[in-house]
């Protein structure tokens, strides 16, 4: 039996490093040098050839995805408090409409790009790009006709989002996301701002001298703080208050916050003026902009958060990408161990690798079989949910139309109609909430056992293969906590519908005492209202389904496909040298030099990783 391969960390000087000097040893230099030594893991598998290919792509995609990722700052507030005015000063332009009540449900995400430009995504999935003309306010003026209540009353062009672009240097790190007013005459927009808020890094919260909070913003927040991780306050309007009374606004606003929301600011409020940061951006005016407060906005709360993100990101990805260069470090050694024993030996080998290869096919069936049982049982408590549901909601808007009912002097069935139609996208905005919430936990609890009998099974064939052939071999890193959250998007329920049917008593009813009358308008009403449930719980329980359909089907194909990957890249290595050793022996010479180089190169890379990983455990 041949000797193992022999480590090169044993057979070359631990500080060596890739590029002819010292490797990086602490953590924070490499994630630094992370792009670069990706950028060298890519060009060390694409030399390797075709069989190299999948992974190349992988490594490749872990470095886009770590060029990619920006902070996502949600910026919330009432209306008038001044969120335009301070994002508008963080571009140092004026491109967002300002002084204008955004009652349509439309959030403006702002992104970094070369030029200036703007998206608008349409609820039909449309999408409509407008850039620049020679109007010096055109971003401004084009973004007033798609969230203006004046231009597009209730929404009637069904817009669901709009996208900018922009180069202001703080984009490059930041995307920046102004959503509509809370509290506005659209009471459903704040059920909505919460929904999206779970799938942001940090929300800026908004508040002003005039008063500095309000009840409606006390009460947003107490559910806030269940959405989102992180919440910063931001004072604004600062300039129309002395130094004495800024100071009793701030504290004012600690007290309400610790007493009636329980939540204790992150070491200070941030007090700015946004009007006076935006003028002296425009202006060149360093003294004001100093005045304004805005610098310690950027400094702490993007500058700061933002790092600690890419630094959380670059950990992550580290941890995948050394992950993948085991891998291939494993392949690259299997290949070269098939090419130099004896032939015999290598077949023996590959058949006992092959009895394992089967042993985990099946055990990979017995997975699917607790996925599909796992998947009909959520599916059973989400029939048994919207049950419920639709019980609890005939209750409850019986009961708001009964109250309308009763609040007239005329008996009116119009009003019961307009207290449903305005009742019903506030009620299912917020049960979508709930229900996404229970059933995300719900997925993940599920998907988390899975994960770990998932990675153990695909770690069974490196381990197979590693002992069979006597290859040194790195065990992953453990699996990351699952997330269910997407990129930031908007969920517009326009078809949360509150319309009744006509409801217009005969001839009769007007003859009838007020008593009779009443209760036969409360259940005309009472079936009127049982379709527009039917209708409603079905768009929820549908938009759910899909959702859980599409979380174990994501997994039930990444699981196979890492598993046909790890075949492939074991058994096909193996099965490639005993190929070319029967088919192409001139060639394994050659072969065996280049896997020998990449196999140490990739040792090296693999060695500046590791500090980085070493110090999270």
């Amino acid at each position: 039996m041949p000797d193992p391969i022999p480590n090169p960390r044993t057979t070359s000087s631990p500080t060596q490093g890739l590029f002819g000097q010292s490797s990086p040893t602490s953590p924070d230099s490499v994630l630094r040098d992370l792009p670069a030594l990706m950028n060298k893991g890519i060009t060390i598998l694409r030399d390797l050839g075709p069989a190299m290919e999948q992974k190349e792509k992988t490594l490749t995609g872990l470095r886009d995805r770590l060029a990619e990722g920006r902070f996502q700052l949600a910026v919330l507030g009432q209306f008038k408090r001044g969120k335009s005015t301070l994002l508008n000063a963080l571009l140092g332009e004026d491109i967002l409409p300002s002084s204008v009540i955004p009652l349509t449900a439309i959030p403006t995400f702002i992104r970094y790009g070369e030029g200036r430009s703007i998206h608008v995504h349409f609820q039909d999935q449309r999408k409509e790009e407008i850039y620049p003309s020679d109007n010096a306010n055109w971003m401004s003026k084009t973004l007033l006709g798609y969230v203006s209540e004046d231009v597009n009353p209730k929404n009637e062009k069904g817009v669901s989002y709009v996208e900018i672009t922009h180069p202001s240097p703080i984009l490059r790190e930041v995307v920046l996301i102004d959503t509509p007013g809370i509290g506005s005459t659209h009471r459903h927009n704040t059920e909505m701002t919460l929904n999206f808020l779970p799938q942001c890094d940090a929300a800026l919260f908004l508040v002003s001298a005039d008063p500095p909070i309000t009840e409606v913003e006390v009460d947003f927040l107490r559910q806030v703080r269940e959405k989102v991780a992180r919440v910063f306050f931001v004072l604004n309007k600062i300039d129309y208050l002395s130094d004495s009374e800024r100071e009793t606004a701030i504290a004012f606003l600690r007290k309400v916050l610790e007493e009636s929301v329980g939540i204790a600011p992150d070491g200070q409020v941030f007090a700015v003026s946004a009007k006076q940061a935006l003028m002296a951006k425009q202006t060149g005016d360093q003294g004001l902009l100093n005045a304004s407060g805005l610098a310690r906005i950027t400094g702490y709360l993007i500058d700061f958060l933002a790092r600690e993100k890419t630094r959380v990101l670059r950990e992550a990805v580290g941890g995948k990408a050394l992950d993948v260069l085991s891998d291939t470090l494993l392949q690259v050694n299997l290949e070269m161990r098939s090419l130099q024993m004896p032939i015999t030996d290598l077949e023996q080998r590959l058949a006992l690798f092959q009895e394992k290869i089967d042993e985990a096919k099946r055990e990979r069936q017995r997975t699917q079989d607790i996925l599909n049982g796992d998947h009909r049982r959520v599916v059973e408590l989400l029939e048994e949910g919207c049950a419920a549901l639709r019980e609890s909601s005939q209750h409850h808007l019986e009961s708001v139309a009964a109250a309308a009912i009763s609040s007239t002097k005329e008996l009116d069935a119009q009003v019961a109609e307009d207290a449903i139609a305005q009742e019903i996208p506030v009620y299912f905005e917020h049960t979508l909430g709930e229900v996404t919430s229970k059933f995300d936990k719900e997925l993940i609890a599920i998907l988390s056992g899975h994960q770990q009998r998932a990675a153990a099974l695909v770690e069974s064939i490196r381990i197979a293969a590693s002992t069979i052939f006597e290859i040194p071999h790195h065990a992953p890193s453990a699996a990351s906590p699952l997330v269910l959250a997407r990129e930031p998007y908007w969920v517009s329920r326009k078809s949360w519908s509150g319309v009744l049917g006509t409801i217009s008593p005969d001839l009769v009813d007007k003859a009838l005492p007020r008593s009779i009358r009443e209760r036969r308008i409360r259940a005309r009403i009472g079936k009127e209202i049982q379709t527009l449930l039917v209708h409603n719980v079905e768009n929820l329980r549908w938009a759910t389904l899909q959702n859980i359909d599409a979380a174990l089907r994501v997994f039930s194909r990444e699981l196979d496909e890492d598993l046909a990957h790890t075949i492939e890249a074991t058994y096909g290595a193996i099965e490639a040298a005993y190929t070319r050793r029967k088919e192409h022996a001139d060639e394994i010479s050659d072969r065996t030099r280049k896997l020998q180089k990449a196999s140490g190169d990739l040792q090296a890379i693999i060695d500046a990783l590791t500090p980085a990983r070493s110090s999270k455990v």
